[in-house]
């Protein structure tokens, strides 16, 4: 955990951390809306298939019986076969059996005239694979296009012959022929008794004609034959028997089920069948009689009340949406792989400029002031580089000229003790220096070691930019008091100033214990000034507020409009430290009057002296109130406007 913490810690790990963010979150929630539209669309198309097969093959499979309910009654309205029909019918019951029928003279041939006729009626209607006469007495079947069963008796003849009671035509809905042993439907009318030679007919029924339909050769093909199928595509017809659904024809994925195979209408199983059969219609995802997840349309026949349900396996169904899916996550994958590559190479361009700056401060902290940074972009850590470079260079010029500098100087000297102080003067500056370079030095460190995103490292940036201007300005006070400098001079914001100020003596703040509490006026206007020197005064009074409290303390900075001044600002920086005695607060702001003078102290005595300078040449005034032991207030008053 410790490694990867580290490792994130890396402002290039970082950079590339955020690019990638930055561009595969826009990327994800593009694909995941195209996506889950795409798998709508997909959905949608899918249940509109379903549904337009199932309305189909409704359509198909009312027209299928209303087309033979059709055939039976006009085979029912044929004059001459119920002529023949009766004849024949009347001359069985003068034989034995069929066969002496058969085989007799005139009877004979009224049979072969009889078979020929249905023989006929099967050829023209193709749909019939039997078509059969029985005798209304006795159920006996008389004449047959199917050899087998002459002479057999059709056990339900009396319901045959209740049903014509009330009805022309009818059908007896799927089952298993006792006769034939084929699922099969049956569609039936009577023979009613008819004068052969007028063919005027009665309402007695002395037969039933037998129109019988071969499921599996008939319905089945009609239901089973839509485009799209697939290898899990299935339509199927169920009916309600009690509190179980029986299937009537012989399913895809279970061999020889027709009639054979039951659910519970309470069973979670083939719910769609269950709706169906009970006259409803519609379309769900459910579970299938193999408990396999399908689509299924379903919808109802009122002609036998039959259900009749179109589905398929929702794996099938919405397999491009799982394609669609892969292609998905693949791209996404191609996307991420080709942002890291891209991010390393742009990251790289940052960050390397970077840690020359950092490599750069660190010599220059350490006082290598030869140092210079060979960047060459044009881009913002370029002009930090350039200035950077800039920077080194004045300050070692700084540096170099410092003594003599300092010899010119020290000739607004009136005591001969001041003289003394000019051989001490180079070492002096130095530590005023130092201060600055203290605070580039750590920011530095924080730049290399501390885990900082982007905008802090810009930050940093540009505090060591002030920093190295810092140290120009005090090579530059120390010539304040020998030639006059130009101010330049806009409008600003006191308090930003003032936070700008605290920012850049915040690593002093945390090993001193010293706490910083800020009373800001948050309405007041702008003010014109110079920026860089008025920050100087504010950093100038605070560190001498720091080093006042060297066991902790307080240091408390406020801003108001002036109490003697309508045009004016005052700010008011006050510590809870040593105090100044009375002794020494007249002199404070004397030229190289210094207090530090302890051992491992050292002070150049001009802080407060330029800082009394800059404050007057902007037309305001400084003054202070202390007292031994119970700290000390500076108070710093400025004109709003330029005097």
């Amino acid at each position: 955990m410790n490694y990867f913490k580290n490792i994130f810690k890396s402002i290039k790990v970082q950079l590339i951390f955020y690019i990638c963010l930055l561009t595969t979150v826009p990327l994800l929630s593009v694909c995941i809306v195209e996506y889950y539209s795409s798998k709508n669309a997909i959905e949608q198309r899918v249940i509109e298939q379903l549904t337009s097969i199932a309305d189909l093959k409704k359509i198909e499979l009312n027209n299928w019986l209303e087309e033979r309910l059709t055939d039976t009654s006009v085979i029912a309205r044929n004059k001459v076969l119920a002529a023949a029909a009766t004849s024949l019918l009347q001359q069985r019951r003068g034989f034995d059996n069929v066969e002496q029928l058969k085989n007799s003279g005139t009877a004979g041939i009224n049979y072969k005239r009889v078979l020929e006729n249905l023989h006929a009626l099967k050829q023209f209607y193709k749909h019939y694979n039997v078509i059969s006469i029985i005798d209304g007495a006795n159920g006996e079947i008389v004449v047959s296009t199917y050899p087998e069963i002459i002479g057999k008796t059709v056990k339900s003849f009396n319901n045959y012959i209740d049903i014509l009671q009330e009805k022309e035509v009818d059908v007896r809905d799927v089952y298993t022929s006792e006769l034939t042993d084929q699922n099969c439907m049956t569609y039936f009318c009577p023979v009613c008794l008819t004068d052969p030679f007028t063919l005027e007919s009665s309402d007695v029924i002395i037969g039933v004609i037998l129109l019988d339909v071969n499921v599996k050769n008939s319905i089945e093909p009609l239901i089973r034959n839509w485009p799209g199928m697939g290898n899990t595509g299935e339509t199927l017809l169920v009916r309600k028997e009690g509190n179980s659904i029986i299937y009537l024809n012989d399913l895809r994925h279970k061999e020889r089920a027709a009639l054979k195979f039951a659910s519970d209408i309470h069973s979670t199983l083939d719910t769609p069948s269950v709706l169906s059969a009970s006259g409803k219609e519609g379309i769900n995802k459910s579970m299938d009689y193999r408990n396999i997840r399908v689509l299924s349309a379903y919808r109802y026949i009122p002609v036998l009340k039959w259900g009749l349900v179109a589905k398929q396996d929702l794996t099938e169904a919405f397999a491009p949406i799982e394609k669609l899916k892969n292609h998905v996550i693949v791209l996404i994958f191609i996307c991420l792989a080709f942002v890291i590559v891209i991010g390393i190479s742009f990251t790289n361009r940052i960050t390397k400029p970077i840690l020359q700056l950092v490599e750069g401060a660190k010599a220059i902290g350490l006082g290598n002031l030869d140092q210079r940074i060979s960047v060459v972009s044009q881009n913002e850590v370029g002009l930090l580089a350039e200035e950077f470079n800039q920077m080194a260079a004045k300050l070692k010029e700084s540096y170099s000229n410092l003594e003599q500098k300092i010899d010119e100087r020290t000739s607004q000297l009136l005591r001969a003790e001041r003289l003394a102080a000019v051989g001490e003067l180079a070492a002096e500056v130095a530590h005023e220096i130092n201060n600055p370079l203290g605070g580039l030095r750590n920011f530095a460190s924080m730049l290399e070691s501390e885990s900082e995103n982007a905008a802090q490292t810009k930050k940093y940036a540009v505090l060591m930019l002030e920093g190295l201007k810092r140290v120009e300005m005090i090579v530059k006070r120390l010539l304040t008091f020998s030639r006059p400098y130009a101010l330049h001079v806009s409008e600003n914001n006191i308090n930003t100033i003032i936070n700008n100020s605290i920012e850049f003596i915040e690593h002093r703040v945390d090993p001193s214990h010293v706490f910083i509490h800020k009373n800001l006026n948050e309405s007041l206007p702008p003010i014109y000034i110079d920026a860089d020197h008025i920050s100087q005064v504010f950093i100038n009074v605070m560190i001498n507020a720091l080093e006042s409290m060297p066991n902790g303390g307080t240091l408390t900075i406020k801003t108001d409009t002036c109490k003697k001044h309508e045009s004016c600002i005052t700010v008011y920086i006050t510590d809870t430290g040593c105090g100044i005695s009375n002794e020494t607060i007249n002199k404070i702001f004397e030229p190289f009057f210094t207090t530090k003078n302890k051992e491992g102290e050292k002070g150049l005595g001009m802080g407060l002296a330029i800082s009394k300078r800059i404050i007057e040449d902007h037309h305001g005034e400084i003054s202070v109130e202390s007292m031994v032991g119970a700290g000390t207030t500076f108070k710093i008053c400025l004109p709003r406007r330029k005097g």
